[in-house]
């Protein structure tokens, strides 16, 4: 179990999985340039030592930008990692508040408050200003108080002023609406540089009312320490590195970007506004950036297995024989899903397509095929759809569904289609359709 950002850092360096740069590099480009490297070779995480304009800080980035560095951080191996999404929610542990916490040994409010003494991360090439991006948000909904634990990015726009992209159809926005609907303001915080069961744990897919918190403690196998906020009712990690406390302006909305998302593509948003009252941190703060755009990145990869296992459940509640399940990557893990089932009914293929398009989260292209077919190898999904599949008969296309997705080709916001190919064998006629198999290949010693 790794207490904060810290230990797992001395963990992937005793295992080679981190690299420290010695050489000075700029907040602005270089150091997402450099988790872009490491992205595209599949290389290690990084930690930037020496930030241009920053003598004081360290940047850490890349921290899970393969599935290895996934694993790691769930510590267990690639193999398992589906298994471990499916049990995520399995056992919750709720958090423990302390007293005490590092991330206080720095205390900023009021007129001390500067933004611009972080050494802020702008990404990519038309980026609208540097940006927070894997910064952990905590609220409580206004109706019950129940925190809610996730990921969202901030625009920096001035000394105490960030933007806030949490859209109303997720949890935080959800909440930030409500509390709007009274004329009020959020409180929110954000800790940046958390242990990573507290990142993995944010991107559990649980309901409304359910504290990540309690997922991230039974990842850990103990609670969560919390430490209280200095200026807002809010609770963040005990361990982080920097937390920044803030209020929601009501009804202010703001233009964030434009922003490299996940999607590979620029996104421009009207997004709520968070006025800053107190930011405290270590004396020596590690600060943690999180590289999205072109896949693959870390945003893509820690959200492939929580997809990964959603669709398994789903899936499995119409086709209790699921034989494999694959998030592709240029569907940026999330819109394009392929199924491999052992079907029984000619039409069960059709019953998970519109189960899948219609589940919200954003799956657009949904192709299911034969137990036969390896979902993670693209030429025998290409071959299947090929030989299998009919364009007039095969073929589903399902306009105007709500969805949760930043796909900049859909008609409105938060509105895509869906399609799905249906690229199974019919069960009695399944000889024709076999694929061609030369026995002995596994023997062969020569080659």
């Amino acid at each position: 179990m790794y207490r904060d950002l810290r230990d797992f850092l001395r963990r992937l360096e005793d295992l080679g999985q981190l690299l420290r740069v010695a050489e000075e590099v700029d907040p602005r480009y270089e150091v997402a340039a450099g988790i872009r490297k490491t992205s595209d070779v599949s290389g290690p995480a990084l930690l930037f030592e020496k930030i241009k304009g920053f003598p004081d800080w360290k940047i850490a980035g890349g921290m899970f930008a393969t599935r290895r560095l996934v694993a790691l951080a769930l510590e267990v191996e690639e193999k398992d990692l589906l298994q471990r999404y499916l049990t995520l929610e399995d056992k919750r542990l709720p958090p423990v508040v302390v007293k005490d916490s590092p991330a206080k040994e720095v205390i900023w409010k009021g007129g001390e408050v500067d933004l611009y003494r972080l050494p802020l991360v702008t990404h990519a090439e038309k980026d609208a200003g540097p940006y927070i991006t894997i910064g952990i948000q905590v609220g409580k909904d206004p109706r019950n108080g129940v925190r809610n634990v996730s990921i969202h990015r901030m625009l920096l726009l001035g000394k105490n002023r960030l933007s806030l992209w949490a859209p109303p159809d997720h949890h935080l926005g959800r909440m930030i609406a409500i509390a709007e609907e009274k004329n009020q303001g959020l409180e929110v915080a954000t800790a940046i540089g958390v242990d990573p069961a507290v990142i993995v744990g944010s991107q559990a897919k649980v309901p409304m009312g359910v504290d990540e918190f309690e997922v991230a403690g039974g990842l850990r196998g103990e609670g969560v320490p919390l430490v209280r906020c200095e200026t807002i009712d809010v609770e963040v990690p005990a361990g982080c590195e920097i937390i920044i406390e803030g209020v929601t302006l009501p009804g202010e909305r703001v233009q964030d970007g434009p922003f490299g998302e996940y999607t590979g593509c620029y996104s421009t948003k009207q997004a709520p506004v968070v006025e800053v009252r107190a930011i405290t941190m270590r004396r020596d703060p590690i600060y943690q950036t999180g590289l999205t755009g072109f896949p693959v990145t870390e945003n893509h990869t820690l959200v492939e297995y929580p997809n990964i296992a959603l669709v398994y459940r789903e899936v499995k509640k119409i086709v209790p024989e699921v034989r494999g399940i694959c998030v592709t990557p240029g569907g940026t893990f999330r819109h394009h899903v392929v199924v491999s089932i052992k079907k029984r009914h000619n039409e069960e293929a059709r019953n998970v397509i519109l189960c899948l398009l219609a589940s919200g989260v954003g799956i657009k292209q949904v192709i299911v095929v034969d137990e036969d077919i390896d979902v993670e190898d693209p030429l025998q999904v290409e071959w299947a759809v090929n030989t299998r599949m009919q364009p007039d008969q095969d073929v589903i296309v399902i306009p105007r569904l709500a969805c949760s997705t930043l796909d900049p080709s859909v008609p409105k916001p938060r509105t895509t289609a869906g399609w799905g190919i249906d690229a199974t064998m019919p069960l009695g006629d399944r000889e024709r359709f076999e694929m061609v198999r030369i026995p002995g290949v596994d023997k062969v010693r020569y080659l």
